[in-house]
């Protein structure tokens, strides 16, 4: 019998940490984790296996990847796609519900392919839902769910790249012959760029890579500086600069969540606090949990390949790295006494050429498409488009406040929260893998007849995607029988399989100090 019997407890909080050193994390965020694959913080608590997506929406037709996604409630049916057809110049395509096919939508003005490589859309409502198209090849465009127009107006940019709508004006920016300069249309009249009615040009002074409407300003990014613009029309717009020691690595990575806005920057993703008092914005690293992440990928991709999505329903982003081996990043926020708090995990299989999200009148619906020409909706399944989805959760190695004392391993009591039928291979490994020392055999942690949850898993006992059953036992704790003796132990969690999803949310670990095997 062991002389000193106790038990460790493991809340699962703090997300990935690839930052901190090894013996100040195992001590001080034992909750975290040192691999976080295709887990994101759950909004009960723990790490959830994220769910699959869905070829809801098929093939595109056209050639080539898919260029750009759009969700715009209030026009067709809400569902859009950019590819490059295979003759032709209609590239914009409007999905068909009834149909249940994607539609070419007739273009005007003849817009060219060549070297058109993403298609970024903008939102907006002069008395009429409209999206508008960028594509920095061609002029913008837009299109109110019957007509297709560009803009062509002789004060309008030629080859906008992006957009943005600011105080009933259209903003546009990143035309390649004018980088430096922003312009605007007349009030509520996206096609009127004349300066007599309204419309203006403002020269920032740097190349513009982005724009960004966000609350009461508008903020405009370069690779090096920020400034903002405040006013609501010509006469009274004013540009003021928020910094010029940092700026916006990549377009896409402008997104606003939490009330904030948040950027990919020089020394990692950075927050705006939205002020109107210019000196008082918050500019802060969030990231550097995860710097080892984008030092080691995103600084080395090309970050035009960068695409961002919001999951408004859960608090969360995703940013995906198109060139970066189907890589990417999952953020989200957890409550703690401190405040709310960022936690990321990494995601690992989704390849997203462009990505967007938006509400199509109650539902929340988060699109990516591909390279192959398809179009996905994410937040379906239990599968990536059919395929296994890998998982794996690590913790840090834990040493009990003594990294010194050997200690006897007895068992590990996971706390899982799971939406149907799970197995879940566990491992002790012990003493940071060193090859002196020997590690169990890996477990197997099953859980069948899971209860359903509502909007997490339906319930049905012959239903096939969820595995879930109504009013089954949710059997919290899985209790394992372990043997070997460390220092130090980090348990790992790997799935890979289309199983309905779970949510690790602590564990606790019996151990002895003081025996012998």
């Amino acid at each position: 019998m062991p002389e000193n019997l106790a038990s460790f407890k493991v809340f699962c909080q703090g997300g990935l940490n690839t930052s901190r050193d090894v013996l100040s994390q195992g001590e001080n965020q034992p909750g975290s984790a040192t691999a976080l694959i295709n887990y994101e913080p759950a909004v009960t608590g723990g790490y959830r296996k994220i769910n699959g997506f869905a070829n809801n929406y098929g093939t595109v037709t056209g050639t080539g990847s898919v260029l750009g996604v759009c969700v715009a409630d209030g026009i067709n049916d809400g569902i859009f796609a950019c590819r490059k057809p295979s003759s032709g110049n209609n590239y914009l395509h409007k999905w068909n519900n009834s149909s249940s096919a994607w539609q070419a939508i007739t273009t005007s003005g003849s817009p060219t392919m060549v070297g058109v490589t993403k298609v970024r859309f903008s939102r907006l409502n002069f008395g009429t839902p409209k999206i508008v198209l960028t594509d920095g090849i061609n002029p913008a465009a837009t299109y109110d769910g019957t007509t297709y127009t560009q803009i062509t107006h002789s004060d309008a940019p030629t080859d906008p790249k992006f957009s943005a709508i600011f105080q009933n004006h259209l903003f546009l920016a990143g035309d390649p012959a004018h980088p430096t300069k922003l312009y605007h249309s007349a009030p509520l009249a996206e096609t009127d760029f004349a300066s007599g009615n309204g419309a203006g040009v403002i020269n920032v002074g740097f190349p513009i890579v982005a724009i960004k409407s966000f609350r009461n300003e508008l903020f405009i990014f370069g690779a090096t500086n920020i400034k903002k613009l405040s006013g609501t029309a010509l006469a009274n717009f004013t540009v003021q600069t928020v910094t010029d020691d940092l700026g916006c690595l990549a377009t896409d990575s402008v997104i606003e969540i939490g009330g904030d806005l948040l950027f990919l920057s020089q020394d990692g993703l950075r927050p705006i606090s939205g002020t109107d008092k210019i000196g008082d914005v918050n500019l802060e690293t969030v990231s550097k949990d995860i710097q080892s992440v984008f030092t080691d990928v995103v600084f080395d991709i090309d970050l035009d390949g960068l695409n961002a999505v919001v999951i408004r329903g859960k608090t969360q982003f995703r940013y995906f790295f198109a060139a970066a081996d189907t890589q990417g990043v999952i953020g989200g926020f957890r409550q703690t006494p401190n405040g709310l708090q960022f936690e990321y995990g990494q995601l690992l299989g989704i390849t997203a050429t462009c990505a967007d999200s938006g509400y199509i009148g109650q539902n929340e619906f988060v699109l990516h498409g591909d390279s192959t020409g398809k179009v996905y909706r994410q937040e379906k399944g239990n599968s990536f488009g059919g395929s296994d989805i890998f998982s794996a959760f690590q913790t840090p190695y834990l040493y009990m406040q003594d990294p010194e004392q050997r200690k006897i391993f007895y068992t590990i009591a996971t706390y899982l929260r799971s939406e149907g039928d799970n197995e879940i291979l566990m491992s002790a490994v012990y003493d940071y893998e060193d090859v002196n020392v020997l590690n169990p055999n890996d477990f197997t942690i099953s859980n069948e007849n899971a209860a359903a949850y509502y909007n997490e898993a339906a319930y049905a006992a012959a239903d096939a995607t969820s595995g879930a059953v109504y009013d089954g036992s949710p059997a919290p704790i899985r209790r394992t029988n372990v043997s070997g003796s460390g220092k130090s132990i980090s348990i790992r969690y790997v799935t890979n399989d289309t199983k309905p999803s779970h949510s690790i949310q602590g564990l606790v670990i019996t151990f002895g100090v003081g025996d012998r095997l």
